[in-house]
């Protein structure tokens, strides 16, 4: 697999509204073989090259509800990148609403970097998320956005630290929704991505298109790879 696919994921992962709700804990349990880490210390660990896939997808369901709790908690936020990500990967469709709430969610000031990581981090966690459980409307919410007008539709709230207007913040967002249906696996998003290879209609969609070409030209081999291999033989065969 293209290394420097590997390696764009990667760095995605690094760097890359809903009202406080609190959740009904239970004790997390974990898979066979799964790290003994309390969800809890699993997503306060500092990852290099983004989080684990095989380590987080062993977490059951148990684990959702402390980590959304965990997302709505201030203290927690230089770890909500961690916790986005850990709860795509776990796969569980109770995710799906808080997840999107969280990106939506209005904010007053410039985001800082772990608040904006965390939410720009949200398609790439319901890519995960499509390919574990097939939900349909994270997949729906994918598709929705890989052109930056669906999240022009939507209205967002707040401000990239990083982007000097509102278009270049959803110019880059797109692109992680691309990769979200690219880690999804799932035939319906391979036809999402191969529909971007089509001529566009609109100035803007036709800009993006030429910005992003190559990405939804990997985000195709890699949807394929992951539909044939599934994540965890995906990323085996990509790691050098």
């Amino acid at each position: 697999m293209n290394s420097r696919w590997l390696t764009l994921l990667m760095c995605c992962l690094v760097l890359s509204g809903c009202q406080a709700t609190k959740y009904d804990l239970a004790a997390p349990t974990l898979g066979a073989g799964a790290s003994a880490l309390p969800i809890q210390d699993f997503a306060r660990q500092t990852f290099i090259h983004g989080v684990p896939y095989e380590e987080a997808s062993r977490y059951d369901g148990s684990a959702v509800p402390v980590l959304l709790n965990m997302l709505e908690d201030p203290k927690e936020e230089r770890y909500w990148a961690n916790i986005v990500i850990t709860l795509g990967m776990i796969g569980d469709e109770r995710a799906v609403d808080p997840l999107i709430g969280f990106l939506s969610k209005e904010e007053q000031e410039p985001l800082s970097h772990a608040r904006y990581t965390a939410k720009s981090s949200v398609p790439m966690a319901l890519g995960y998320l499509v390919n574990k459980s097939g939900n349909k409307k994270a997949l729906a919410y994918l598709k929705d956005h890989v052109y930056p007008d669906g999240w022009g539709k939507d209205q967002l709230k707040w401000q990239s630290p990083y982007h000097a207007n509102k278009e270049a913040r959803d110019r880059q967002l797109s692109t992680m929704a691309v990769l979200g249906l690219a880690l999804s696996g799932h035939p319906e998003a391979k036809e999402a991505l191969r529909d971007m290879k089509k001529p566009a209609t609109t100035d803007a969609a036709i800009k993006f298109q030429a910005q992003v070409g190559g990405v939804v030209d990997e985000a195709l081999a890699a949807n394929e790879a992951i539909a044939k291999d599934g994540l965890a033989g995906y990323y085996r065969k990509a790691t050098p």
